[in-house]
């Protein structure tokens, strides 16, 4: 909404000739935060200009005399020290060779232990690493041995479950014997009906009656009633 209306003012700006060039709604200012280039030349202003040399108050500069006297001092006794520090080292460049062959014998006995010590280390690693090797050989064998069990005892069971279904086999319903087994069903009913009185007495079967008692005893034992088939 905003910028169609800032687009119709400056329309009408535009041929009103009130304004050469379109409001911008965004108003910005350039600042120059930065000094002067190196490269650029001395402002005109400032061609002929001689500054003034500020002059320091006497007590100012008789402290600032003291302390460069001082500091020049103190330089001057350290040159001199490193000075007679080069000068000793250079007249006792005889020793320096004795040093260089204390310094060689010392460490070409260093470089015999030090081999001694790895010879030392290495013996010990290859014995660590033949026991490392004995141990992980006879874990293989024991997981071998180990799975070889399982695989025997899980033969085992399955020869076992064969074999109980053969003798299941012996008795199951086939196309040959369906109606010998129909027969047997017939001939061979089975209720499986039953009945509970009061005392807890089971009555097998649908037709079985229970028995006769003339008077009730909480001491009666349950009546075994025989299956009716």
């Amino acid at each position: 909404m905003l910028s169609s209306v800032i687009r119709q003012v400056n329309g009408h700006l535009v041929k009103s000739n009130i304004c050469a060039s379109p409001l911008n709604p965004v108003y910005y200012q350039t600042v120059r935060w930065r000094r002067k280039p190196r490269w650029l030349p001395t402002a005109r202003s400032k061609m002929f200009r001689v500054p003034e040399r500020k002059k320091l108050p006497f007590n100012e500069y008789e402290e600032l005399k003291t302390l460069f006297n001082n500091y020049r001092t103190e330089m001057k006794s350290l040159r001199e020290y490193f000075a007679g520090q080069i000068k000793d080292s250079t007249n006792q460049s005889g020793n320096l060779l004795d040093s260089a062959e204390e310094y060689g014998e010392g460490h070409r006995k260093c470089v015999e232990i030090n081999e001694q010590w790895n010879a030392e280390v290495k013996q010990l690693r290859e014995q660590t690493l033949a026991k490392e090797k004995e141990v992980e050989l006879q874990e293989i064998l024991d997981t071998i041995e180990e799975t070889r069990i399982k695989m025997e005892e899980r033969q085992q069971h399955i020869e076992e479950i064969v074999r109980l279904e053969k003798e299941r086999a012996k008795s199951y319903i086939t196309e040959v014997n369906v109606e010998e087994a129909i027969d047997k069903a017939l001939e061979n009913s089975v209720d499986y009906n039953f009945a509970i009185d009061l005392q807890g007495n089971f009555f097998h079967g649908k037709n079985t009656k229970p028995p006769k008692i003339s008077s009730p005893s909480t001491t009666e034992e349950p009546v075994e009633v025989a299956v009716n088939t």
